[in-house]
């Protein structure tokens, strides 16, 4: 039996979490609804899709104000960690928390190749 959407994209998580130093990962749609996540237990899911969706659509309404363009990635610096956001497509968001201290190029890198195996799944027909 051929694996499916779900299967595929959470292969595609659990290749994105072998680059190490990456304490949660996610694939949300741009409405904020959870597609497939690895998170820890204390991560509530569904809250963490839903509020990266609406960081995504704030920055995404700012740039159309400002006349910057398409937003490319986004990266939130907190005291213990980075919050990175990487459109994946039309329609969903690759969401990752890396740990404070992590070399951000790698991730950056891997999220980039990750977001268009994600965008090439869910635009299949």
């Amino acid at each position: 039996m051929p694996e499916t959407k779900k299967e595929r994209l959470d292969k595609i998580l659990a290749r994105f979490g072998e680059v190490g130093q990456i304490r949660a990962v996610g694939i949300v749609s741009k409405e904020g609804l959870l597609i497939t996540a690895r998170m820890p237990p204390e991560m509530n899911e569904r809250i963490v899709a839903a509020l990266c969706s609406t960081i995504m659509a704030s920055a995404e309404t700012a740039s159309t104000q400002m006349g910057t363009g398409a937003v490319s990635d986004i990266h939130v610096k907190t005291e213990l960690g980075t919050i990175l956001l990487q459109p994946a497509g039309e329609k969903a968001v690759l969401i990752a928390l890396a740990d404070s201290g992590a070399q951000l190029g790698l991730i950056m890198m891997e999220i980039e190749t990750r977001a268009k195996q994600v965008q090439e799944i869910l635009e299949e027909v």
